[in-house]
């Protein structure tokens, strides 16, 4: 990997359940893999092809459509992950031309409103087959009032209008995946997520 990775940034390795050989975590780990910065060891793949439940009528979802509404997406999920003010230094000299990957097919970012606050924010990586979602986060005094429920649901709104009714994702055992759950994701696979040593 030395010389494909700049210095500052990490990698993860992502092992599915087609990873071989199957005792291929256990080598890895006796090679000094250990689990990653984030601590996100494992994660489950969780797939839905059904429309999931409608969020409360006071949470209004958004597509992003401008730089401004862009920058104020990335800032919420900043803020909503406690990135580091390092990383989001780094980031943050990028930010028109992340914009433009977005209106050249990158992933879409949705975000929801409660009383007109930008609260909650969620991506969407559009393919023929439906939407893989990522990056959902709902501010701390916005949890648990249907914020993440209307981000989903107006992520798969979006992919029934292309004619692609499916999502897929990927969840943290202790936050979305429960949620996820309950509206009617089904668990498809075990992601273990290590980083390699040094």
């Amino acid at each position: 990997m030395e010389g494909r990775v700049p210095a500052e940034k990490s990698t993860t390795w992502w092992l599915g359940p087609s990873a071989e050989p199957p005792d291929l975590v256990e080598r890895l780990e006796a090679l000094g893999f250990t689990d990653p910065p984030d601590h996100a060891s494992l994660l489950y793949g969780l797939a839905c092809a059904i429309a999931p439940p409608p969020g409360p009528p006071e949470v209004d979802v958004r597509r992003v459509e401008s730089l401004a509404d862009f920058v104020v997406a990335r800032d919420l999920g900043w803020e909503a992950f406690e990135i580091a003010q390092e990383r989001r230094d780094q980031e943050a000299t990028h930010l028109e031309t992340f914009y433009e990957g977005m209106r050249n097919g990158g992933p879409i970012p949705f975000l929801a409103y409660l009383d007109g606050e930008p609260v909650g924010v969620g991506r969407s990586v559009r393919s023929p087959r439906g939407a893989f979602l990522i990056g959902g986060a709902v501010l701390p005094h916005a949890r648990g009032r249907g914020v993440y429920r209307a981000l989903v649901r107006a992520r798969w709104d979006d992919a029934v209008e292309r004619g692609t009714p499916a999502l897929v994702t990927e969840a943290i055992p202790d936050t979305s995946y429960p949620v996820l759950k309950r509206i009617g994701f089904v668990e498809v696979c075990t992601i273990r997520r290590l980083a390699p040593p040094g």
